[in-house]
């Protein structure tokens, strides 16, 4: 290698340096996964689904006319997390909990 040259592992830092973790890299995969999609917003929540003609309707389970990211988090009585949108960020135990059992059923 040439000089003055850094190798791709120098130069390339996929998660800066922090004192603690960054929230949700220490989760299992499976909850990482589930938490990554709804932050981005294309979890296999009804809305995308039916978007993409896998199911035939886009309504939620609890009557509200569309299935959505913000309504799962904010509105939803059935599907919302335990402790709301903040707590999809600093991730306690029943949210986590949350990310492995009841969100695996949208």
């Amino acid at each position: 290698m040439r000089s003055g040259l850094t190798t791709p592992r120098d130069s390339v830092r996929l998660y800066p340096r922090h004192r603690h973790p960054l929230s949700g890299v220490t989760l299992l995969r499976t909850a990482r996964v589930r938490l990554n999609r709804l932050r981005s917003g294309v979890e296999r929540l009804r809305s995308c689904l039916h978007k993409r003609g896998m199911v035939s309707s886009a309504a939620c389970e609890c009557g509200a006319e569309e299935q959505t990211v913000d309504h799962v988090v904010f509105v939803c009585l059935i599907h919302r997390p335990p402790h709301g949108l903040h707590y999809l960020t600093v991730l306690d135990g029943e949210t986590v909990e949350w990310l492995l059992n009841i969100c695996s059923e949208m």
